[in-house]
């Protein structure tokens, strides 16, 4: 007798699915931009650049890094191939290469605690539960550490060694 939309207690159910299919759309776009030109591709790219940049500068800042230098205007490097954004931090030591480098990670934090708040601070609507998953959406794919990153995060081996150590004590310690 009941129908599909009338789960009891889940009118918005639907709602994420469609963000589920919205988020896999913008997978495949993401995938096809750059066919479409550097313009394209530089335009699509430019909300996470800044974040994932903005998450350098942060994080640098806070662990002493030094941060002197910080863009999101995309230049030309070599043959094809373009840079979109960087920090430059003077202070590359022990306690700040490994977190400024790998920074951008935080921000799958801050998208899962944009998921679990959404609903209270906006209407379980349709065109909100969207904005959701864009917005989850890009703080994720703009988390997502360059080669450029790994490089700096294992250029200070005193900084591996230390937070290696201190992650892998707090493992012990929780018994995990």
């Amino acid at each position: 007798m009941g129908g599909i939309m009338e789960v009891a207690g889940a009118p918005e159910r639907w709602h994420h699915f469609a963000g589920v299919l919205l988020v896999i759309a913008m997978a495949v776009l993401q995938a096809r931009v750059g066919r479409a030109g550097a313009l394209w591709q530089i335009c699509w790219a430019l909300p996470g650049t800044l974040l994932h940049e903005l998450s350098h500068l942060v994080v640098a800042a806070v662990t002493g890094g030094r941060p002197v230098g910080f863009s999101i205007i995309p230049r030309r490097e070599g043959e094809g191939r373009w840079v979109l954004g960087s920090v430059t931090i003077s202070n590359a030591g022990a306690i700040s290469a490994l977190p400024s480098a790998l920074a951008p990670l935080l921000l799958n934090v801050v998208a899962y605690y944009l998921y679990l708040g959404w609903n209270t601070w906006f209407p379980a609507d349709l065109p909100h539960t969207l904005l959701m998953y864009v917005a989850i959406y890009v703080f994720s794919y703009s988390s997502i550490p360059s080669g450029q990153d790994v490089r700096v995060a294992l250029s200070n081996p005193a900084g591996v060694l230390l937070y290696g150590g201190a992650a892998g004590f707090y493992f012990w310690r929780a018994g995990l």
